[in-house]
């Protein structure tokens, strides 16, 4: 354990912000005048057996810990269900053909181009539509007899062609009940769910042919999830699936690596995983550590839920579907190397280029599309690194090309997935301290909107992967996640800033609960302002530097909130200097812009819920609560994640849909304001991020965006 870590889980109020940074550690307690206050017992270790549920923990006065998070007991990987292997040849494809060829698609993908281009230059049509078919079969995954068939290169909707995929949809999987029961978080037994999730490793890519989990309307928030993962590797790696859980009241809280075993180079891997309840589960990274970063996939769930009736979507998982059922090869941008050699393909299979000009179109870079096909294959194997359209940017703003001008970093949307570089290395980052600033670039070649979310993961904070005992064979878990303490950091809702400022812990009517571990180390805990809960119980949280001045905007709700209307707090929410309510900013840039609208909201909530009597005109009424409206204009209201008000996180207040007009969305999507997708990005367009650290730098500067975030993904490491 390092000197910054605290041994018990505990987490202390270390200083204030007077824009000055504090000592940190016991010498900062003392100096600011301030209590240890504690989230766990001194006893309880709040990673182990298990992760201790904090919301659930407070209430009930009792340690209840979330099932299937204890990683590794008696000597075994504890989340493991099975692991067996079979040799890729002769295996079956995610396409049910038999596997006679274990190759690396983007090695046959650049010999079907240099096979179009010699074709081309012979003049042979015949020979240019073989292979021209061939890339375009490699592109769209249509390649029976290959390893890599029925994974597709393009990523874009083809409407759910495999068996157990949900017609129509992208990349969905519906839970099946496994017929099992297991103990839950409750005490009681519940139904085990699973799902198949086939996956390809190659080169510095995993691809997945799932990346929406849906949860059928009968499942219940305490029942179980195990994922069957079928991995079709060219590579010797671990499977390490990171899972995100959120707490009871819905904020994100921890990742933790729930197994790590081996894969090796022309396999076909099976291994079961047991999950948390349904109710808790955030979603599932896929870490690929030998080559990491980029080597990422992530498993989103989406739940079903009955409305007057009918089984529907819940508000959110109606965004994620929606949005990716319409993904066309047409919102590829036309600078994604994919997209370029599908465009010679398709110029050769509908004849509307002669051989010269498809041979220009491969071998001349400066004949459209830009570049070689050798350079588009290039790209396509290593993410770390810029497209040439990317540089482009750059240079337009002045930066020459090979440098990153004031940018800590250069994120790029193509083909829906990321590529970055920056001036310390693709894969690394300049450390930063809590409180620090640094710029990052985003740049969307897509011709369709995307999102932009950085979230700090934190440090690890527990240790069962890397010390399990040598029988396990563990020889990779000293690069292993363990658990961590996960929050957006830019490109979340308003809420999220005060959540950070709260210290993660307000509920409402529940006053302020404490998450375990979010401000594990004192270099976290350096500049943290101290607050007062509705109980007189003082905690502390972070605030950022933009809350000064005229920029300042007081959370104060009223003593109702904080407890119930029946039973109000004793106090309210108090500041470091004892005056009412945690200041927050009226603009803060990471974070959502969205207004709501005033008056009664019933008529377009989604089951048109009513609030509480909120003006005292003893009639029920959806009216937004005054203390969440943002008195700057064009500032974000504070948007709760509760389920009354979480819907307008993805519905427009004013309408009711996704989109900003009520028809469509081709004047943008309501979450383009509340940023409960991220930032957005609009298509072929750019922003320039300043990013303010909330604790010091940790594993991985994870960016992403959570829309497309089965593909879109790029995380260098703080040096």
């Amino acid at each position: 354990m390092s000197e910054d870590e605290t041994p018990d889980g505990t987490e202390t109020s270390i200083g204030r912000r007077d824009y000055m940074r504090l000592i940190g550690g016991a010498a900062g307690v003392a100096a600011a005048g301030l209590p240890a206050v504690g989230t766990a017992a001194a006893a309880t270790d709040p990673n182990d057996p298990g992760i201790l549920e904090p919301v659930r923990t407070k209430l009930s006065g009792s340690a209840v810990r979330i099932p299937n998070t204890d990683q590794v007991k008696d000597g075994e990987l504890h989340q493991v269900v099975s692991h067996t292997v079979e040799d890729a040849d002769g295996a079956t494809s995610v396409r049910g053909h038999e596997i006679t060829r274990v190759s690396d698609p983007h090695d046959d993908l650049r010999a079907a181009l240099e096979e179009l281009s010699k074709a081309a230059e012979d003049g042979d049509t015949a020979a240019m539509d073989n292979a021209a078919g061939e890339v375009e079969a490699i592109l769209t995954g249509e390649t029976a007899g290959r390893i890599y068939d029925g994974f597709r290169l393009l990523n874009y909707s083809q409407g759910g062609p495999l068996d157990d995929q949900v017609d129509g949809e992208y990349k969905m999987k519906r839970l099946r009940d496994s017929g099992e029961t297991r103990t839950s978080i409750d005490g009681t037994q519940h139904t085990v769910w699973e799902v198949d999730v086939n996956m390809l490793w190659y080169g510095e890519s995993f691809d997945a042919d799932t990346f929406l989990l849906r949860v059928p309307v009968d499942a219940h928030p305490h029942d179980l999830l195990r994922v069957n993962y079928h991995v079709y590797s060219l590579e010797r790696e671990e499977l390490s699936p990171g899972t995100a859980v959120n707490d009871a009241a819905g904020l994100p809280f921890k990742i933790f690596d729930s197994t790590w075993s081996e894969v090796h180079t022309d396999e076909v891997a099976h291994v079961s995983v047991n999950k948390p309840p349904l109710g808790l589960l955030r979603g599932i990274y896929t870490w690929g550590w030998r080559d990491h970063p980029p080597k990422i996939q992530f498993l989103q769930p989406v739940f079903e839920t009955e409305i007057d009736g009918e089984v529907v979507l819940d508000s959110p998982s109606k965004s994620f579907t929606v949005r990716n059922r319409n993904l066309s090869i047409d919102d590829i941008g036309d600078a994604a190397p994919e997209k370029k050699a599908h465009t010679v393909a398709r110029a050769v299979l509908d004849d509307t280029a002669d051989p010269s000009e498809v041979n220009a179109m491969l071998t001349d870079p400066g004949t459209d599309p830009r570049g070689t096909a050798d350079e588009w294959v290039d790209l396509m194997t290593d993410p770390l690194q810029l497209p040439p359209e990317a540089w482009d940017v750059l240079e337009s703003e002045g930066i020459d090309r090979g440098t990153f001008g004031p940018y800590s970093y250069v994120t790029v949307y193509a083909n829906n997935e990321m590529y970055g570089d920056g001036p310390d290395g693709a894969d690394t980052m300049e450390p930063w301290s809590q409180g620090d600033q640094f710029e990052v670039k985003v740049i969307n070649l897509d011709d369709h909107t995307h999102y932009y979310r950085a979230v700090d993961f934190g440090y690890r904070v527990g240790d069962d992967i890397r010390t399990a005992p040598d029988s396990l064979d563990l020889s990779g878990a000293s690069h292993s996640f363990e658990i961590m303490n996960f929050k957006p950091l830019y490109g979340g809702p308003k809420s999220a800033e005060m959540q950070w400022r709260s210290g993660w812990g307000f509920r409402p009517h529940k006053d302020v609960i404490r998450q375990y571990d979010v401000f594990p180390r004192s270099t976290d805990r350096e500049i943290l302002e101290s607050l007062t809960d509705g109980g007189g119980d003082a905690h502390a949280g972070y605030r950022f530097s933009t809350t000064d001045g005229t920029n300042t905007w007081r959370f104060d709700p009223p003593k109702e909130i904080i407890g119930t209307a029946d039973d109000p707090s004793a106090e309210k929410l108090h500041e470091s200097d004892g005056t009412e309510g945690l200041l927050m900013g009226r603009r803060t840039e990471q974070f959502g812009v969205a207004k709501m609208p005033t008056g009664d909201l019933s008529g377009v909530h989604p089951r048109g819920l009513t609030n509480m009597d909120v003006d005292g005109d003893g009639d029920e009424e959806l009216v937004f609560p005054k203390f969440l409206r943002n008195p700057d204009d064009a500032g974000g209201d504070i948007i709760p994640p509760t389920p009354l008000w979480k819907p307008f996180w993805y519905l427009s207040p004013e309408n009711g849909t996704l989109y900003r007009n009520g028809t469509d969305g081709s004047d943008g999507y309501w979450i383009d304001e509340t940023y409960a997708q991220g930032a957005p990005v609009k298509g072929n367009g750019d922003v320039t991020t300043t990013i303010e650290g909330a604790r010091a730098s940790g594993f991985v500067f994870y960016q992403f965006d959570p829309l497309f975030h089965d593909n879109a993904i790029m995380s260098p490491h703080p040096e």
